[in-house]
């Protein structure tokens, strides 16, 4: 697959954007160290290189997806399984990603478990919350494409978005294109002057402030 406008991330980069651990990003798209002939939970659009593995907007939020359930105690073989009957039914290779997920009110996480399965998933989506108050409020600042029902924009903060088609898919200010991390970098480098970075970049302070906010919640 062609990065232009599907983004790209390096593994790091992944876990610092979905706040998951990176040890677990790495170890589910490229298996585990420790368990020979375990195979990684997802199947990355790119391919390694050098040794080096960077995965695309779609991977992005199937991974945050995966890691709130995982997180929250579905069993890593009840993530397994949904993931692939989803893919199977819906027919893509990114099942996290369609609008589905959004509009069945949590069920389609219980679509093809047996019976213990789905029990101890409904317990979970239920008892600690985890459609309604993790997975809803994330999936309202995803943006879906019409044509495709596919995920094609995160609102990850105020007034910052990732959108593949911009910036490769780094993280930038909503309405300006401009990274979060270029207006941040030079925030720092020149006094925390925000109106001298506005001035330069042609913004408005506040969109200075905001990029400096978010990228300090990276960091944190």
């Amino acid at each position: 697959m062609d990065i232009l406008g599907h983004g790209v991330y390096t593994l790091p980069e992944a876990a610092r954007l979905t706040r998951l651990r990176p040890s677990r990003v790495r170890e589910w798209f490229a298996g585990s160290a420790k368990a020979r002939g375990v195979a990684p939970v997802f199947r990355g659009d790119y391919p390694v290189v050098d040794g080096d593995q960077a995965i695309s907007f779609h991977d992005l939020i199937e991974l945050f997806v995966a890691g709130q359930l995982r997180d929250r105690g579905v069993s890593l073989r009840n993530l397994r399984k949904v993931h692939e009957n989803l893919r199977n039914d819906l027919g893509t290779a990114h099942p996290f990603c369609r609008r589905e997920i959004l509009t069945r009110d949590g069920q389609v996480f219980t679509l093809g478990l047996d019976e213990p399965g789905r029990g101890e998933m409904i317990d979970v989506l239920r008892r600690q919350r985890v459609f309604p108050d993790i997975l809803l409020p994330f999936l309202h600042r995803i943006d879906y494409d019409r044509a495709t029902e596919m995920a094609r924009r995160w609102c990850i903060a105020d007034r910052v978005v990732i959108d593949p088609g911009i910036c490769l898919g780094k993280p930038i200010i909503e309405g300006i294109g401009i990274a979060t991390a270029v207006l941040a970098a030079s925030y720092e480098a020149n006094g925390r002057d925000a109106e001298l970075v506005a001035d330069w970049f042609r913004v408005h302070p506040t969109h200075v402030l905001a990029a400096v906010d978010f990228e300090r919640t990276l960091a944190a």
